[in-house]
């Protein structure tokens, strides 16, 4: 039985104006490291509170998680009690080499999770835009003491991937990770991670980091994202499948607020809702957050982005207070 699991989030408060002043500078200073205009979109940054209301999650769903590190630039939110035992703030100039700051890049942050100190070597990896949705208990991010590798049912071959020449730079930083195992174990990874909690070990990381050194240095030194990147949980979760040391894990969606959910046969395993508040309409929003009130799935993902209007933040923010209303204790 794993003893210890800790929580890992990345975030970043795009609103602060000297955070703003300091990567505006940098891109003035090099506007080369810019390489494409909509990785650096107000929505990729906007802080609307997700961090409080995962946090929540965690402390009303997820009481077992034992320490809860919080990766920031220079920034600590405001409502946030950082004298609470279980809460570490972790500069990013305790896990980068200096060469490699500032970094404005998820990819390159996350090439470094394991190098936090005093982490335990199994934890939970979140976005501030996750959200847990139900009482938990270790067993469900673990199964026979290996990580879930939480993914999506389709399955595709490596003839179709060529096909596909076009994408933005998560797509590619996904499919570097699948062709650099594909390159070196003649392995194949045909399935995506789904796009929430990953759970992830350190020795692993630390495995990789040795097996594919230079891709995790280049990818470190991309100030901002670049179709060269590597996501490196992608590769986590691929090289584990390689090696035979783990298989996916498909967790079902629960798409929006349909009747035939009713049946608890029909909605037997649907534990998961992706809401990409980009494309959503305003209708499809409310559908979906009707679903997992209704319904409490293991988690789901709010997903700000590029020309979201104030609308759906306000909307969404309305939403996590009704079903995250309790301040939690890492809140002043």
């Amino acid at each position: 039985m794993i003893k210890k699991i800790d929580a890992v989030f990345t975030w970043v408060d795009g609103n602060d104006i000297d955070w703003m002043s300091r990567k505006s500078n940098f891109i003035d200073d090099k506007p080369e490291k810019l390489q494409n205009k909509k990785v650096n979109s107000k929505g990729r940054f906007f802080d609307n509170d997700e961090l409080k209301y995962s946090l929540r999650s965690i402390y009303q769903f997820a009481p077992w998680i034992n320490n809860i590190y919080i990766i920031t630039d220079n920034q600590t939110p405001k409502w946030l009690n950082i004298d609470h035992p279980q809460i570490n703030i972790v500069d990013h100039k305790e896990i980068f080499d200096s060469k490699d700051l500032p970094s404005y890049n998820s990819m390159a942050i996350e090439m470094n999770l394991h190098k936090i100190n005093g982490l335990n070597n199994f934890f939970l990896s979140f976005n501030d835009d996750f959200f847990i949705g139900r009482m938990t208990s270790p067993e469900d991010f673990f199964q026979n003491g290996k990580p879930k590798l939480f993914s999506g049912k389709k399955r595709f071959t490596l003839e179709q991937l060529s096909e596909r020449k076009s994408g933005n730079e998560y797509f590619h930083a996904n499919n570097n990770a699948r062709m650099l195992i594909y390159d070196k174990y003649n392995f194949f990874p045909n399935f995506n991670l789904r796009h929430g909690i990953k759970v992830l070990d350190k020795k692993t990381l630390n495995d990789l980091e040795k097996v594919f050194h230079h891709d995790f240095e280049n990818t470190r030194s991309s100030n901002f994202r670049t179709k060269k990147d590597v996501w490196s949980i992608a590769l986590y979760s691929f090289y584990l499948v390689a090696q035979g040391l783990n298989e996916p894990y498909y967790l079902a969606p629960l798409r929006k607020n349909l009747l035939r959910y009713n049946f608890n046969f029909l909605r037997k395993g649907r534990d998961y809702t992706y809401l990409p508040l980009t494309t959503c309409s305003l209708k499809k929003i409310k559908s979906k957050f009707n679903a997992i009130k209704k319904y409490k799935p293991l988690m789901f993902c709010i997903n700000d982005g590029p020309n979201v209007i104030d609308q759906k933040r306000i909307l969404t923010k309305n939403f996590l207070h009704e079903y995250f209303p309790d301040k939690s204790i890492y809140e002043k």
